[in-house]
Order: C-alpha cells, then sequence, then structure tokens
C-alpha cells in the first residue's frame, strides 16, 4: 500500500462526505443502528479518557485528529492549553468554531497539519481514532512518531486484532453504502507494545470499549 496515497484518499474523505458522515455521528443527528452504535462507542471511549485527565490543569497538550473538536473542547474546560490538530480543513474549522462558541478560543489553537510534520513537545498527547484508519505499516511510524511529541503522557486508540472484530466488520460491509461503518485497520497487541516500548515508553493502563460496530483498545502510555 502507498501511504502517501492512502493518507491523502483520507483527508479527502474526511474534508468531504467524511466530515459529514462524522459531523453527524458526534452530534445528535439520526442515525442508522451502525452508526449509531458507533456514537455510543465513541462517546463511551472519549468518557473513560476523561476520567483519566485529574490534575492536568495547566498543563499543555496536542489533540491529533481533533475531529470536530469534541476532546479538544474537554481539554480546554478541564484547565489545560490545548493544541487542535487535523488533516481536514473543514474539521479544524468545526473545532475553532465550537471553541469560540464555548468561550474556550483563548486555551485553544486550531492548526491544519499532518500528523508526520508536528514538531514540538507537549505534557499531553492524545490521538483517538486515527490510528485506526492506517494498516501495520505506518502504524508503528505514526505511533513512535505521537511518542516524540508526548514529555510525560500518551492517550491513543487502535482497533484490536481478532476474529470476531474482522468478522464484524465483513458483515459491516455489506450493508447499504449510507449505513455502512468506516473501513479500520486492526493491529496486534504485540505490535502495539512492542513500539511503544521503542519508543520509551509503557503501558499504564488500558480499557476495551466495544458498543456495536465501535470496538477499540484506549491506552495511556507513560515515560518508562
Amino acid at each position: 500500500m502507498d501511504i502517501a496515497q492512502h493518507k491523502a484518499r483520507l483527508r479527502q474523505y474526511f474534508d468531504g462526505v467524511g466530515f459529514q458522515r462524522w459531523s453527524a455521528i458526534y452530534g445528535d443527528a439520526a442515525l442508522s443502528p451502525v452508526r449509531r452504535s458507533i456514537r455510543q462507542g465513541h462517546a463511551a471511549m472519549l468518557a473513560a479518557a476523561a476520567s483519566w485527565l485529574d490534575g492536568w490543569a495547566g498543563c499543555t497538550a496536542l489533540d491529533v485528529g481533533c475531529g470536530t473538536g469534541l476532546f479538544s473542547l474537554t481539554l480546554a474546560r478541564r484547565g489545560l492549553q490545548v493544541t487542535a490538530v487535523d488533516i481536514a480543513p473543514q474539521m479544524v474549522e468545526a473545532t475553532r468554531a465550537a471553541a469560540t462558541a464555548a468561550g474556550l478560543a483563548d486555551r485553544l489553537t486550531c492548526t491544519l497539519a499532518d500528523l508526520e510534520d508536528l514538531q514540538g513537545r507537549y505534557d499531553l498527547v492524545v490521538c483517538f481514532d486515527v490510528l485506526i484508519h492506517y494498516p501495520e505499516a505506518a502504524f508503528a511510524p505514526l505511533l513512535r512518531h505521537l511518542a516524540t511529541l508526548s514529555a510525560d503522557r500518551l492517550l491513543f486508540t487502535f482497533a484490536p486484532l481478532s476474529p470476531l472484530l474482522a468478522a464484524l466488520h465483513r458483515v459491516g460491509g455489506m450493508f447499504p453504502h449510507s449505513q455502512r461503518r468506516t473501513d479500520i485497520q486492526m493491529i496486534p497487541e504485540r505490535l502495539v507494545l512492542a513500539t511503544l516500548k521503542a519508543s520509551g515508553m509503557e503501558v499504564r493502563r488500558s480499557r476495551r470499549v466495544s458498543s456495536g460496530f465501535y470496538h477499540v483498545t484506549l491506552v495511556e502510555a507513560v515515560r518508562a
């Protein structure tokens, strides 16, 4: 797979039909049963991640793949200074508008950028439901780069490799196009652990989040 072409397709998707699809999932619009299960799972994942945020007020945070800004706003409300990044212009604008509407524009900077181009160090780096779109060949380099950006903590999700999940997504691919789940790339846990170890990090805690067609593992990694 050509990773550059794959990334270009993702950028086009999330700045087009994907923006409409995921804005609906992140919001309160009526959804098909498949996408409603994704909304419920995504909300449960964000709630679990938010429950791990105690004591971060005054710290810096980088939200990679911020989408429409749901977790960026959560971080800003907790008193963190947040840089929200996405590859899709419409996602970045949606996050900027949400921050302004919430009166949090002074705590939240929105940036259009590719993950691999990001530089700097942040107390906390979060990357939710981004790596699930990349195959093994790209997953490890992207996770390593995320680790270089984190001075202390890294929160991220990946789609765990399992026969059940693979079968479920094959079934989901047979639904009418307007009701389908988004394609994901499943990754062996051993690769995740090995990549973190090579990056000088280790898993502090993790949680499996499952709801219908939404299945991810939420991970908190810390400096070893």
